[in-house]
């Protein structure tokens, strides 16, 4: 009964919202700095994006932080896990700004989001399907071969001719695409997961 009721407990959603704001705030003031130059141009633009999360945050814990705490818990998380996931790939995004390659790099950045979240239900079988948990060992391959790349691009960058945090910023993108893979299971229901679980 006890276990009852502490799961039903509404969370501390003020708390939760005023982290994921300085959290977010924190990131995307690197965001705006990295590479150098044009910050208050890059600046507002991030706040945007910021003021958009912590409102559809509001609304949410509105909605469920007392009937719902767990779905508002697995919502909160797929918020903070998106704004990391943006501000993470703004450097590379910045970095070519001004280039023939921004409008491709931005295209291909939406294309990324949208892609996962038509996938996310098939990521999220592999989390909580039984019989999918050899997919489930491939995501920390994954991320090691990121760190691995974005670090072997990072050290060969710095004995060219480009800029000195090019190599970061890259490293961070490709990062920020793989947190937005696995943010997308947190925007499911229980009923929706509980199917997957089930197929």
């Amino acid at each position: 009964m006890t276990s009852k009721l502490n799961i039903n407990k509404p969370v501390a959603a003020d708390n939760l919202i005023v982290f994921t704001f300085f959290l977010h705030l924190l990131l995307l003031l690197v965001a705006s700095s990295v590479p150098e130059g044009r910050f208050l141009f890059w600046l507002p633009i991030n706040l945007i994006v910021e003021a958009f999360i912590i409102f559809r945050l509001l609304l949410l814990w509105r909605r469920y932080s007392k009937h719902e705490p767990r779905r508002y818990n697995s919502l909160q998380l797929y918020w903070i896990l998106t704004g990391l996931s943006i501000f993470a790939m703004m450097p590379f995004v910045r970095a070519t700004y001004g280039s023939v390659a921004f409008w491709p790099f931005l295209i291909a950045t939406i294309f990324l989001f949208l892609l996962s979240h038509l996938w996310k239900e098939r990521i999220t079988s592999v989390f909580v399907n039984p019989r999918k948990t050899k997919q489930f060992v491939k995501w920390p391959k994954v991320l090691a071969i990121i760190v691995i790349v974005g670090l072997v691009i990072m050290t060969t960058l710095r004995f060219t001719p480009a800029h000195p945090n090019l190599g970061l910023s890259i490293f961070t993108y490709m990062i920020g695409g793989f947190l937005i893979f696995y943010a997308t299971p947190f925007s499911l229901d229980k009923e929706r997961i509980e199917k997957l679980m089930a197929e």
